[in-house]
Order: structure tokens, then sequence, then C-alpha cells
């Protein structure tokens, strides 16, 4: 193995070379969003809008992976667009979140339901600890965009947060940006 390098843009997240990227489209997200007869008909009137992306740079026998991910801007009935959120199939393993574009929240919540929430601006590099579910949301006008580094062996739950959702809500509120109590979970 030998040192190498990419190009990351930090207004789009696009990153050269990349060794794989995906992206999740509004119908991917079903069952995340509070209201789900507005997403259902934003998917249908919006054509069914792609609401992040992940690009990603893999190098065999490497223990570590990296990449970006660029959350385009949007709601649903109030609530921002996000990301699925995950915990790590590694319980024991952190990640590091560098924002590089846009404005957004981190939101982060241990297995016993304590939450915790940072702000996401340019230059703002987050520390996610072991054993902490996370989820990015986009509360700005311009595509969110951070760069994150974890294990290759970190891997990703999403069953839990799919099966019980997260304890808070991002959304916007008279014009405001306001983490709220999830109704849907029951602590």
């Amino acid at each position: 193995m030998i040192p190498e390098h990419v190009v990351i843009d930090d207004k789009s997240g696009l990153m050269t070379p990349n060794t794989g990227r995906y992206r999740k489209r509004l119908s991917e997200l079903r069952g995340l969003f509070q209201d789900a007869q507005v997403l259902e008909a934003e998917i249908r009137t919006k054509g069914d809008p792609v609401v992040y992306e992940v690009i990603e740079y893999k190098k065999g026998g490497s223990d570590l992976f990296f990449g970006t991910t660029a959350i385009l801007p949007g709601k649903v009935n109030g609530e921002y667009y996000m990301t699925r959120g995950h915990f790590h199939k590694r319980r024991d393993m952190g990640e590091v979140y560098y924002t590089r574009n846009g404005a957004g929240i981190l939101l982060l919540e241990s297995p016993d339901g304590e939450t915790s929430v940072i702000e996401m601006r340019p230059g703002t590099c987050a520390f996610i600890a072991p054993n902490w579910a996370h989820r990015s949301i986009n509360i700005g006008a311009e595509s969110l965009v951070f760069v994150w580094v974890c294990s290759v062996d970190a891997g990703h739950d999403y069953g839990q947060i799919v099966r019980t959702g997260m304890r808070k809500i991002v959304v916007e509120r008279e014009g405001k940006v306001a983490v709220l109590d999830n109704p849907g979970v029951v602590p």
C-alpha cells in the first residue's frame, strides 16, 4: 500500500478519485419523517428528489475508511432533510465528521436515551463517541457537506433507528430551527 490523496469539492462533496457512491431519495426515507401523507405527496409532486449523496474512499488493506456526505436543502412539512441515522455495528468504534459547507445539526443518541446536539458549520470537527447513534440534518438553504472518517470495521446498523426512531426531531417553527421531542418515540 502506498500513500494517496483525494480532492474534495467543498460545495458539492464530490471527491476524486473515489471507490463508490450512492444516493438516497425521498422515497427511501419512508418511516423517518413525521408526516407520512405529506411525504408521499412530495414524492409524487417533486419526482422523488435526491435527499443526500455519500461518496466514499476505501483502500484495500487500510484500517481507515472515509468519504463525504452532501445533504440537499429541503423539508417535509417543516421537518428538515436528514440522513437515515445509524449506530455502528461495532459499537466500540467512533467516527469523525468535519463540516465543509452549509449549516446543519448532528443529532446524537446513546442507547440509554441520552441525546446531544452539535451544530455543523464550515470548520466544525465533531467526534462521535462509540455507541452513539448519529444523524445529520441540513437546516440551511444550501447543501450541507461534511467529510467523515471511521474504521473499516465499524459497519452500519440502521435497523434500530428504523424500528424506533430517534428521540429528537429537527423542524422549522415560526421561521426558526427547533429541536423537539419525537412524538413517535416513547421514552
